[in-house]
């Protein structure tokens, strides 16, 4: 299990209904975590770009989030492409800036 940073917790918390958002969080933690995704030693606030990009792209429905995962595990650097966030450093910032309420 990888902790989330207060910023990712934020961002579940806004994107996500109260009832999903303790799901999302554990899915975040458990199968989007630096373990999980071979980023041993980062830290939550580095897991932030991947953990965005899930948010981002698995926010429209249940399969939409699990796809989003799939993808994480399988090449996160897809995943950011996918989500928008892999050309630029500071894009998941940006898009977080937009969203968190």
């Amino acid at each position: 299990m990888s902790a989330l940073s207060p910023r990712t917790e934020r961002l579940v918390q806004c994107v996500f209904r109260s009832a999903d958002a303790a799901k999302v969080h554990a899915i975040l933690e458990n199968e989007c975590g630096a373990e999980a995704l071979s980023c041993k030693d980062w830290t939550p606030e580095q897991m932030e770009r991947i953990r965005f990009a899930v948010v981002r792209l698995g926010s429209a429905s249940p399969e939409a989030l699990a796809k989003a995962v799939k993808l994480a595990q399988r090449d996160w650097r897809d995943l950011l492409m996918a989500a928008g966030f892999g050309e630029n450093l500071e894009a998941h910032n940006k898009w977080y800036s937009h969203v968190a309420c």
